[in-house]
């Protein structure tokens, strides 16, 4: 395992995360609604019987730092998972689109709905559709740019 490209890819990763971390929050209060994240992070807590605020209610302090620190876990997570599973000599953009697009599949697809954390992802509109899926990509073109850029020289 090529530690430059882990390291690279984690943080590309995170850089993703952060950037989707603003756009949550800044949703949340243009909107005045819990981001798709929180309802997630929320309904988690509810099948375990956890006492969880109203839907309406948008995060407070603590809880943003528990949501969104639990989103960058998980993309730092992402970021060691494409370090993982691609060769050093990935080529970038069939790489990360790739990678964003499994993320993608296997989170909102398969994971979120099958622990019954959020609505399966044919459910929303084209609009939430193209969002997530764009989004996904970036996520991965992210974390495939910050492997290669730290893995560069490692060979």
């Amino acid at each position: 395992m090529d530690g430059r490209k882990l390291a690279g890819a984690i943080a590309g990763e995170l850089v993703a995360g952060v950037r989707i971390t603003a756009m949550l929050m800044r949703n949340e209060r243009k909107s005045s609604e819990p981001s798709e994240i929180a309802n997630i992070k929320r309904a988690g807590l509810a099948k375990l019987g956890r006492e969880v605020p109203s839907q309406e209610q948008l995060p407070d302090t603590r809880e943003q730092v528990v949501i969104q620190g639990g989103h960058l876990l998980l993309s730092a997570a992402a970021g060691a998972a494409y370090a993982l599973t691609t060769d050093r000599d990935a080529a970038l953009l069939p790489s990360g689109i790739a990678f964003g697009l499994a993320f993608y599949g296997a989170m909102h697809w398969i994971v979120g709905p099958t622990l019954g954390l959020k609505s399966p992802e044919w459910r929303p509109d084209r609009t939430t559709l193209v969002m997530h899926t764009v989004n996904h990509i970036g996520f991965g073109l992210v974390t495939a740019a910050g492997a290669a850029l730290a893995g560069h020289g490692s060979k």
